[in-house]
């Protein structure tokens, strides 16, 4: 008989996705709050820097309440590139969500849509996915404008409807919205601040946009929703959820490993994973656990390097004198004069700028300790390592 060839393993930590199922991080109290919230009528901002896993995190609620029998709308606004085509994909994610699934794509369209000034079109591909149209852009602002109302008050209308009386309303980096015109947000926000039978979930990571969308003074949904900033998963149950796909895998690592890997990504959910998967591929060296972690971030950076060379080269001298700056000597008391002396910034005023430039690139913070910091672990990581200390 044969020898059987044993499979390769197989590595299970996966980045730059959603994830779901087993590859879903412990948020078990996130998702208790959200979906308790949602299913009351109580609107979410959850905001998060990029990769955080909001996303990941808001699709198990949307499961969770599927699951319940309240239909959930989810809209990527990062994907929309126009109102014309906000109105499409609204129209589009409606019928997906809120058709009965016994009923015929045309039949929900006749029933609910017939009243639009604008009729849309209906088309299902090879896979039977139905998508609606309106060639909304060649019909002019003003009937454009009466379009997206007209979809901003749909759900309302089927939330009274609807058996459950409350239907909820995903709408991913809404912040986008905001490059569609400075209006939008608002013709949004006098429609939905009076339904009752919609929750909005409002996901959000560009601090810029944001500021601008929810939290100035005159943000157009200001107290609009109930924030609720999603934080660094919890570090005991990150750790112990590493160490056991690492020991499932057939590849245990020591937790003082584990714990350096952490250390370094700071428990953000997407980086961790990165680090972890190469971490992984080097598991059976003979390294100690510093060294197979430092080996493992060294392959990130290798993997990274074109998105880290590009951030490089996209910052003016100034700003890239900042960054260095910051990875070597902290962001506290940037603009005093000692600080800008030891690391050469020049004057004061050339330092603001620098920092208000990579404020809105994304690329620095401001702490409510009021130190500046680099948001993207891995470019400081690049940066220490390859432009400080001159490492290939």
């Amino acid at each position: 008989m044969p020898n059987r060839v044993k499979p390769p393993a197989v590595n299970p930590f996966r980045f730059g996705r959603i994830v779901s199922g087993d590859a879903f991080t412990d948020r078990e109290a996130d998702l208790l709050v959200l979906e308790r919230e949602l299913r009351g009528g109580q609107n979410i901002l959850l905001e998060a820097p990029r990769r955080y896993g909001k996303t990941s995190l808001i699709l198990e609620v949307k499961r969770r309440l599927e699951a319940a029998g309240i239909a959930v709308a989810y809209l990527d606004c990062m994907l929309v590139p126009s109102r014309a085509r906000l109105a499409d994909r609204l129209a589009s994610v409606y019928l997906d969500a809120f058709k009965g699934p016994a009923q015929r794509a045309e039949d929900w369209v006749v029933q609910h849509l017939k009243t639009f000034r604008i009729r849309p079109t209906l088309t299902i591909d090879d896979h039977g996915h139905a998508q609606l149209s309106f060639e909304a852009g060649s019909a002019g602002a003003p009937s454009l404008d009466a379009l997206l109302e007209q979809l901003f008050e749909e759900p309302e209308i089927i939330g009274r409807a609807s058996r459950k009386k409350r239907v909820v309303v995903i709408l991913d980096e809404f912040q986008d919205l905001m490059e569609l015109g400075a209006g939008l947000l608002r013709q949004l926000r006098a429609v939905i601040q009076h339904q009752q039978h919609v929750s909005y979930a409002l996901l959000g990571s560009r601090q810029a946009l944001l500021r601008k969308a929810v939290h100035e003074r005159s943000a157009p949904l200001l107290k609009m929703a109930r924030p609720y900033p999603l934080g660094p998963l919890p570090r005991a149950e990150f750790t112990a959820f590493l160490m056991a796909r690492f020991k499932a895998s057939g590849r245990p690592v020591p937790k003082e490993a584990v714990l350096a890997l952490i250390d370094i990504t700071g428990a953000h959910p997407n980086d961790t994973q990165e680090v972890a998967h190469f971490l992984w591929e080097v598991a059976l060296l003979p390294l100690p656990s510093q060294e197979l972690v430092s080996t493992a971030i060294d392959r990130v950076l290798d993997a990274e390097a074109a998105q880290m060379t590009v951030l490089w080269h996209d910052s003016a001298p100034a700003q890239r004198n900042l960054l260095v700056a910051l990875v070597e000597w902290g962001g506290r008391n940037i603009y005093s004069e000692a600080y800008r002396r030891r690391a050469n910034l020049g004057p004061a005023t050339t330092v603001q700028r620098a920092v208000q430039t990579l404020i809105d690139r994304e690329l620095v913070d401001l702490e409510p300790s009021g130190a500046y910091t680099i948001k993207e672990r891995f470019f400081e990581e690049w940066i220490r390592r390859r432009i400080i200390r001159g490492e290939l």
